[in-house]
């Protein structure tokens, strides 16, 4: 396999942290700052700030799907300011599973994380299961 870019690495690794709820990593990755953007009209839309913001919206997300909640990331594409991280989204709540396609796309500065635009391939229907 091919030696990944910091960049690149900086990105797989604020998902693991994410993942591992790993406040202290995740204060070394992202900027004092940060905001997390997330699209649609449902209850988990809007900004959120700093590392406290990131790691509030995966817990509403792991608290509504009773830990069903999964990043498949499936690769990074990372220049000296961006990244864009390639996944699927994989959640399952009240019986019913969500398999999305999504872009998450970070702004990088001075190797950490800035900013974080979440694109979802089919927002109506992320918006649908999360009502």
């Amino acid at each position: 396999m091919p030696a990944t870019s910091p960049q690149e690495a900086l990105a797989r690794e604020v998902f693991t942290a994410l993942e591992a709820r790993d406040l202290a990593n995740l204060q070394i990755l992202l900027a004092p700052g940060a905001v997390l953007h997330v699209p649609g009209r449902n209850p988990h839309s809007g900004e959120y700030h700093g590392c406290h913001g990131f790691l509030q919206f995966w817990g509403e997300l792991s608290r509504r799907t009773a830990g069903r909640l999964e990043v498949r990331v499936h690769d990074v594409l990372a220049g000296h300011k961006h990244a864009a991280v390639l996944a699927t989204n994989v959640v399952e709540r009240e019986g019913e599973r969500l398999e999305s396609r999504v872009v998450y796309l970070l702004r990088l500065e001075t190797g950490r994380v800035a900013e974080c635009w979440v694109h979802n391939y089919d927002q109506h229907r992320v918006d649908a299961f999360w009502r």
